[in-house]
C-alpha cells in the first residue's frame, strides 16, 4: 500500500496539481487559513474529487470549526475524518 501525506495547505490546496500516485492520501492537518466554515467546504469538495482510493484526514490548530466536531455528514465511503476515531483499509 502507497501512502501520500499531505499537511499545511492553508487554503493554498488547488495549487496542489501535480500529486504522486497513491493508494492512500492523508492531510494531517491545517487545511484552512482560518478555519471558517467556508474553508472547510472549498477544502473538502477538492479533497472529495481527488483521484485517490481512499483519503484521510485530520484538523490542525488552524481548522477550528471542525475541533469539537463529532463527524462530517455525507462524506463518500472513500473519505475518513479521523477525530477521536480510526479506520481500516484493506486489513492496515
Amino acid at each position: 500500500m502507497k501512502i501520500l501525506q499531505i499537511s499545511d495547505t492553508h487554503n493554498r490546496h488547488q495549487l496542489l496539481t501535480d500529486m504522486p500516485a497513491a493508494d492512500v492520501l492523508v492531510h494531517c492537518g491545517d487545511f484552512t487559513d482560518m478555519g471558517t466554515e467556508e474553508e472547510v467546504l472549498d477544502f473538502l469538495n477538492w479533497y472529495i474529487s481527488l483521484p485517490y482510493s481512499h483519503k484521510l484526514f485530520v484538523v490542525g490548530n488552524h481548522d477550528l470549526c471542525l475541533w469539537e466536531a463529532d463527524g462530517i455528514e455525507d462524506l463518500p465511503d472513500n473519505v475518513h475524518f479521523l477525530q477521536d476515531r480510526g479506520c481500516e483499509i484493506n486489513g492496515v
